[in-house]
């Protein structure tokens, strides 16, 4: 039989392929050096719904009535630690400094409104005017003095300044909520900050002036002349703080306090902590009172 030589080729390599024993082509084998390549592992993500929570409520800040400013309550710093050396108190009219504020403590207040401004001439001879309660002992003929209508009215003893407020449909304010509303929460020096500044209140300019003439000087709620331009009654007897170091004869029911430092002598008196003192029958030249009432 006759074959071609293609046929012969192609028989040849068959044969030859038939009898060589096949090597697995490992990767070993292949390439003994050659990293073992892995497939990366996939991973679905983890998908979290978001946690919704309800929005806290925020109660709304109550209007405050025509020329009054709301304060809010809670705790506030009240009162120092600083000493005036000795253990002596004040007495009537005769002031210390810082004893008679100590301890510095934690207080608390209801929310209340407070007037801006002091009580005015013009606003309290209206006042005399409707009720026939006598006007301060200074205005002659019962007129208020020419160009003070806007002044802080002053020697108004501490009922006629209560009848005051009742009338207005107002009380006067304790000395816990003057102190909150001139110092804060966080129990400042002044009513604007920590440091004196001369410019920020009637001070040492040989009397009263207008009420509100010094904007700068405001707290951060807007209350003006809580440092100068006169001391203000407050509802409050004068009585020894929790904890004070000494108590006195004084502390009681016989001493009415005043705040606000008045309008001269040294600046620890405008302090927000310092604490004044007059019998409630007193009527004196730089003794005015502001109004407070309850906010609801």
């Amino acid at each position: 039989m006759m074959f071609s030589r293609f046929t012969l080729s192609l028989l040849a390599i068959t044969a030859f392929s038939a009898s060589a024993p096949l090597q697995a082509q490992t990767p070993d084998a292949a390439a003994p050096n050659a990293p073992v390549l892995t497939a990366p592992v996939l991973t679905a993500p983890v998908l979290t719904a978001p946690v919704l929570t309800a929005p806290v409520p925020v109660a709304p800040v109550p209007v405050a009535p025509d020329g009054m400013v709301f304060i809010a309550g809670g705790e506030f710093v009240m009162g120092t630690n600083n000493s005036d050396g000795s253990d002596n108190n004040q007495r009537d009219n005769v002031p210390l400094s810082s004893n008679d504020a100590r301890p510095q403590h934690t207080a608390t207040v209801a929310p209340f409104f407070i007037d801006k401004n002091f009580v005015t001439c013009a606003q309290y001879k209206k006042f005399c005017d409707e009720t026939k309660f006598p006007p301060p002992p200074d205005w002659n003929d019962g007129e208020i003095p020419a160009g003070r209508a806007d002044f802080p009215v002053t020697r108004v003893n501490w009922y006629e300044a209560s009848a005051y407020a009742n009338w207005a449909g107002k009380r006067l304010p304790t000395e816990s909520e003057w102190e909150r509303a001139a110092r804060g929460t966080q129990g400042r020096n002044y009513p604007w900050g920590n440091d004196w500044n001369a410019s920020k209140a009637v001070w040492d300019i040989g009397g009263l002036s207008a009420v509100g003439s010094k904007p700068e000087g405001a707290t951060p709620e807007g209350v003006l002349d809580m440092a100068g331009n006169g001391f203000a009654w407050t509802s409050s007897w004068f009585d020894a703080y929790p904890g004070a170091p000494v108590k006195v004869p004084e502390f009681g029911r016989s001493l009415k306090v005043v705040r606000g430092g008045g309008w001269r002598g040294g600046t620890n008196l405008a302090m927000g902590w310092y604490r004044g003192v007059n019998r409630p029958q007193s009527r004196i030249e730089w003794v005015g009172f502001r109004c407070a009432k309850d906010a609801k």
